[in-house]
């Protein structure tokens, strides 16, 4: 799986100052948390616990 994920802030300069400055991290480690939780559920049992019986 390959993740392509684009985003711009609004408020020109100061917007990409602040994608550099924080939101490219948070989003990289947002990603990083979602692909793991995502592994684990699927190479494990733990898939089961989100399905309605």
């Amino acid at each position: 799986m390959k993740d392509v994920f684009e985003f711009q802030s609004p408020f020109g300069i100061i917007g990409k100052l602040f994608n550099y400055l924080i939101l490219t991290k948070y989003m990289k480690n947002l990603l990083v948390v979602r692909n793991e939780t995502i592994k684990i559920f699927a190479e494990t049992e733990k898939w089961k616990t989100i399905l309605n019986e």
